[in-house]
């Protein structure tokens, strides 16, 4: 019997914090005393981070910064039918983000984490055929030690205390009065007369060496078996044909541990949508009474591959299936609100991404609900899945310690999925730490002390089929071996994006720059509107600029596929909330000009000019599995007038996962002249991509005044003076 806890919540905020003191989870009569000052309950129409629900505008004001001042108290009374016996167990998939529970009075226990399931046991404590009373304390509260008190640093030295990545974040990211709290997901209490599995069954597997077939292995859990007989099986099972590749059981003698094992032969791999299909199969696990049937029941969708890194001083490449994978990234944060996501709106993001060529999405600080590992899963779409540890955090072994619990238990959750090919331990950590002088901020307490080292090894231990990265940014770090590089963008105004030319990365895991949505949309919010009026008429240069920095550097990248670049990650898809500007979409979906430079430059098969000073030479990179095969590249240069100034033609033969050079121009133009290019890729005289580059020795300068100044009230950058 599963009793869903959908209506009939209640919501307090405990503006004193005295909720446990006056024992509110005991009774409610002293709610309109004269003295406690106690707030009264309110009915709270479903669950959902709570800025969502009270907040007329949950994205930006400081009023928000109210809902993390004190505690909130929740209660639910549910009735429990006569008929109902066995064992019983409370479930919450999501808790955002301290909180402590009790059931008719009786504390049952606490937990930290916004996106972690946890329960509680309720056999001793449910009431059947009675009301019984569910009272759930939550808080998220604010942080206050800056590191050297240096306060006009806040943003980026405040020791962000909890394991979430969605606060503290105000460079234009999360706005300054967002700290997402409240209860979300499912409440659920479970009652089971019989068998059940006690934990959730792990499902490992280790392909053999023609990857044709897998050994699986699941150990399973299972409690109040002793009273009956019971078979605990399992089965294999095609998804897309529904055919039953393997099944087997066993008898059940006493509660515990059982492993079960066996072998799927024939397998088709999961692969990312580029490189063929994300074949998937269903493994279900089930308990089943000799008189009753299955009585209880888990499925899994899982899907069969290899992921490997090659990882040392020249390069940091990923192996996917035995075959190199070159990374065509997006990094991902699809709300300020988690719970402000559904399966619809995550498919309407993962579509576009597809669409522009995208093979790997970084989840980046954060961890999403479940339909969208489902979904990534599905689509053939690869993750690297961060942790929250992002910048500045209390630097004592006892949060460390605290930290790397919370994670292990998101990587246990998560490392089910296939679609997940790398975890990341930490985000740029100890980037603004004070080191010595002479000394790389590699070296930073996060990174050799704690939690780093400890962290890397652990996460590596709990999912040893993995790449795992210690640090993102750290190039040279033997465990991390990725780079960040905003040159021409957060770097400052002083620099342009050109000046990568001649540069060289191993893996890129982010880079950008951020341009406001369409005017028609920046309307919609005339706060924001209105305290960047006086860039109002330059909006399409900003997406200019924004455009043309992305399209340089990913066919920067490109460029040098394998040579030593193993692919990149565009920093962000799509704005967060409606006044980060970050994304190549905004908040409401509509794509700005730096869309158009990813279905350019991002999809798998491409045609590159690589150019500064000159036009240097022609590349074509292709990076899908299969030939192309005998190809004809064509260049064609004019002026403005539509003079043609080169035109050059050349056959070619285009291999899986290849690059070449198709021709070395070296051809200088005056600075003053305007030049145009058209690539062309065709083969049969059927074009199989085209490229152009408008006025291309007149590169876009960096828009004055980004990225230093910001509105913190809105959390916009202001981008002029």
């Amino acid at each position: 019997m599963i009793l869903e806890l959908i209506k009939d919540w209640y919501i307090l905020q405990d503006v004193h914090d005295t909720g446990e003191i006056l024992e509110l989870y005991k009774k409610d009569d002293f709610l309109t005393l004269q003295g406690p000052q106690m707030s009264e309950w309110e009915e709270l129409p479903k669950l959902k981070q709570l800025q969502l629900i009270l907040s007329e505008n949950p994205y930006w004001g400081r009023e928000l910064r109210y809902f993390n001042d004190a505690p909130w108290w929740y209660k639910n009374d549910f009735f429990v039918p006569d008929d109902a016996k066995g064992h019983c167990v409370l479930k919450f998939t999501n808790v955002d983000y301290y909180c402590k529970v009790w059931v008719n009075g009786v504390f049952l226990g606490e937990h930290e984490g916004y996106s972690i399931p946890f329960e509680f046991n309720l056999d001793d404590v449910i009431k059947a055929g009675k009301s019984n009373r569910l009272i759930v304390k939550v808080w998220s509260p604010w942080d206050d030690e800056v590191d050297g008190n240096n306060q006009e640093r806040r943003t980026f030295l405040i020791y962000r205390n909890m394991v979430k990545g969605t606060y503290e974040h105000s460079d234009t990211f999360v706005q300054r009065d967002i700290n997402p709290v409240g209860i979300y997901g499912s409440v659920m209490v479970e009652i089971h007369d019989g068998a059940v599995f006690q934990t959730t069954p792990v499902v490992t597997y280790a392909l053999n060496e023609t990857l044709d077939s897998a050994a699986v292995k699941i150990e399973v859990a299972v409690s109040n078996s002793e009273e009956r007989e019971y078979q605990l099986g399992w089965c294999c099972i095609d998804k897309l044909t529904k055919e039953i590749l393997y099944q087997d059981n066993c008898k059940i003698e006493k509660d515990g541990i059982h492993t079960l094992k066996g072998t799927v032969r024939d397998i088709r791999l999961w692969n990312t949508w580029d490189r063929g299909m994300p074949y998937t199969y269903l493994i279900k696990i089930y308990l089943k009474d000799s008189k009753e049937g299955t009585v209880y029941e888990y499925k899994e969708i899982t899907g069969f591959r290899k992921i490997e890194m090659l990882r040392n001083d020249k390069q940091t490449t990923f192996i996917l299936n035995g075959n190199k994978l070159y990374m065509r990234g997006t990094a991902y944060f699809p709300d300020n609100y988690i719970s402000a996501m559904n399966k619809e709106r995550y498919k309407r993001d993962l579509m576009a991404i597809k669409s522009n060529g995208f093979n790997m999405i970084r989840v980046h600080v954060h961890v999403d609900m479940p339909e969208f590992y489902g979904l990534c899963t599905e689509l053939g779409i690869g993750i690297m899945q961060d942790s929250e540890y992002n910048w500045a955090h209390p630097l004592s072994d006892a949060f460390a310690q605290r930290f790397i619990h919370v994670y292990l238990q998101t990587v246990d959750m998560l490392k089910k999925y296939p679609s997940i090919l790398c975890w990341i331990c930490m985000n740029e950590p100890g980037l603004l730490d004070d080191v010595p002088e002479g000394t790389s901020k590699a070296h930073s307490r996060s990174m050799d002390i704690n939690p780093g080292p400890i962290l890397y090894k652990a996460v590596c231990d709990h999912d040893p089929s993995r790449p795992v990265i210690k640090g993102s940014m750290y190039e040279d770090d033997p465990d991390s071996g990725d780079s960040h590089n905003y040159i021409g963008s957060l770097a400052g105004e002083n620099g342009h994006y050109s000046d990568i030319y001649g540069t060289v990365e191993k893996l890129n895991t982010e880079f950008g720059f951020d341009a406001p949505p369409c005017l028609e949309n920046l309307k919609k919010m005339p706060v924001v509107y209105r305290r960047l009026n006086n860039i109002v008429n330059d909006i399409e240069e900003i997406g200019k600029y924004q455009y043309s920095l992305l399209k340089y550097y990913t066919e920067h990248y490109r460029m040098q596929k394998y040579n030593p670049n193993a692919g990149y990650v565009q920093f962000l898809f799509n704005d967060m909330c409606p006044q980060s500007f970050y994304g190549l979409y905004d908040w409401w979906g509509i794509p700005k000009a730096g869309a158009d430079a990813m279905t350019e430059s991002n999809m798998p098969t491409g045609i590159f000019m690589k150019y500064k000073d000159s036009l240097d030479s022609i590349y074509v990179v292709h990076d899908l599995l299969t030939p192309l095969g005998d190809c004809t590249a064509s260049c064609v240069i004019t002026d403005r007038e539509g003079k043609v100034i080169l035109k050059k033609q050349k056959e070619l033969y285009v291999g899986g996962d290849a690059i070449i050079k198709v021709w070395d121009l070296n051809v200088k133009f005056d600075k003053e002249e305007v030049i145009y290019v058209a690539l062309i890729l065709e083969k049969h005289n059927e074009i199989i991509c085209t490229n152009h580059y408008d006025d291309i020795l007149h590169m876009p300068m960096h828009t004055k005044g980004h990225p230093t100044r910001m509105s913190h009230e809105t959390g916009v950058r202001l981008y002029y003076a």
